[in-house]
């Protein structure tokens, strides 16, 4: 017969620690007239915590005059904060590099 076993792995017996959560605008600070894109664009975009900032890959979803809302991935889910506009650069992602090199131009 078989024995059970002894060590499996078990969770932890403590809760997960918080995470941090970053500074996101309030509507004030924003402004008016939220401009919404159809399809997210990709930008590099500078995120405030409450110890540090970090500069990651996101997309900006939405924007004003001032600002922008960009959403990225924080620990394995999405997050997202409203940033000013000067903390955010547009990137290009891969595929748009790999279709606009010359060894892809037709002959």
């Amino acid at each position: 017969m078989g024995r059970r076993r002894e060590n499996r792995w078990q969770p932890p017996e403590h809760p997960e620690v918080e995470r941090p959560r970053a500074y996101s605008l309030s509507e004030d600070a924003r402004g008016p007239d939220v401009c919404h894109a159809v399809t997210p664009v990709p930008v590099w975009a500078w995120i405030q915590f409450p110890t540090f900032h970090v500069r990651v890959k996101a997309f900006a979803k939405s924007w004003t005059r001032d600002a922008v809302m960009v959403e990225w991935a924080q620990f394995g889910q999405q997050a997202n904060a409203w940033v000013w506009r000067s903390a955010v650069k547009h990137r290009t992602l891969r595929a748009d590099i790999d279709r606009r090199s010359p060894e892809n131009a037709p002959h």
